[in-house]
């Protein structure tokens, strides 16, 4: 039962509370304060917002206000707009991490409207439902300590979930589906080109192969786009769990460490789903089953950049035994990504890797540790 105080004669009518100092004297009116059995009072400090109650919103509107500055920047400059907002998540889940999830929400929704205010309604709006789930959800699984694995999952699923919601919120209100191609602009820029190429005297028989391996190519990259949409969702919470553990260590906050990427190992799933892909892409193309050639495809794509991802491990850990210098290890990985036939190769050897784990075959044969 909550007892009383009366601050004229200082009455106090329960034994919970026994108030040893002297009233401060912003509490001397005629007004009756209700207090909680358990509560403290601390005569030093008043009964104004305390420095607890006080920490978590001026973190939140720094925070808040920084984050409408980038997203601002990062709308006005098109040519960056995703590259920066990759990171803007950030500014979200320092607020989450340090203050929780309610004030990283209202950091988020703040931001919303604010961003809405300065840029268009739309513009704002598609911008801050992309990214704010990724920094609430990076956020929240940092605070509990969640390991790499599980914090880089939520991320990714935040990711796929924000740009989603932002889609369908254009979608319902307006009719646009944001991730769908123009293709009558890329058409247009082939017809120059063609043109481009005619007036240096190619053939008319040349032209039309362009024509058709260029058209190829765009139909290919289109049935490739859910591919690319997961592949964009996995690069922007990596990037933001890698900021973030390097902001929250400066802070001196304790944050689950990113693994060296010599140590990176992905699951054996890949393989698997390397293979199947291979047969659904035969089976769709020999059969006409246009859904199963597009969900092969997409996961080939998926596939072969895991394997791509492991290789480049492998490698990276056989230089750093063989102790490569850096210079010679860029070169290195600029021919791997520059040679098509190359990039295969390690991609083929790190799906294999998965499987087979030649670094801890590589270790025990060397006796290393």
């Amino acid at each position: 039962m909550a007892s009383f105080l009366v601050f004229r004669n200082i009455r106090i009518k329960s034994r919970s509370f026994r108030l040893r100092d002297s009233v401060p004297k912003i509490c001397y009116n005629r007004k009756v304060f209700y207090i909680r059995k358990g509560m403290r009072i601390n005569p030093q400090k008043g009964y104004g917002m305390s420095e607890q109650g006080a920490r978590p919103a001026a973190t939140a509107g720094v925070m808040t206000a920084a984050a409408v500055v980038y997203a601002l920047a990062a709308i006005y400059l098109p040519m960056l707009t995703m590259m920066m907002g990759m990171f803007w998540p950030v500014f979200i889940a320092l607020v989450t991490v340090r203050e929780g999830l309610r004030w990283g929400v209202l950091a988020a929704v703040a931001s919303l409207l604010l961003t809405m205010l300065f840029a268009t309604p739309v513009t704002g709006a598609f911008f801050v439902l992309s990214f704010a789930p990724t920094g609430l959800a990076l956020g929240g699984l940092f605070r509990r300590s969640a390991n790499t694995v599980r914090a880089l999952t939520g991320g990714i699923v935040a990711s796929l979930v924000g740009k989603a919601a932002a889609a369908g919120m254009m979608l319902l209100l307006f009719g646009l589906n944001p991730f769908a191609m123009d293709l009558s602009m890329a058409n247009e820029a082939m017809d120059e080109t063609l043109a481009m190429y005619r007036s240096l005297g190619m053939n008319e028989a040349q032209l039309e192969e362009t024509r058709a391996a260029s058209a190829q190519v765009l139909e290919i990259f289109v049935l490739m786009l859910p591919a690319l949409f997961l592949g964009s969702s996995v690069i922007e919470a990596a990037a933001c769990f890698a900021v973030l553990h390097k902001v929250l260590v400066r802070l001196g906050i304790s944050a689950t460490p990113f693994p060296p990427f010599i140590e990176w190992r992905l699951p054996v799933v890949f393989p698997y789903l390397f293979a199947f892909s291979l047969i659904g892409i035969y089976w769709g193309t020999t059969r006409d089953i246009a859904w199963l050639y597009q969900a092969a495809l997409n996961g080939y794509l998926i596939a072969f950049i895991a394997g791509l991802v492991q290789g480049l491990s492998l490698v990276h850990f056989l230089m750093k035994h063989f102790k490569v210098s850096a210079f010679v290890r860029i070169l290195i990985y600029a021919f791997i990504v520059l040679n098509g036939f190359v990039t295969q190769i390690v991609s083929w050897t790190g799906l294999f890797d998965m499987a087979f784990d030649y670094r801890k075959k590589f270790r025990e044969r060397n006796h290393l540790q």
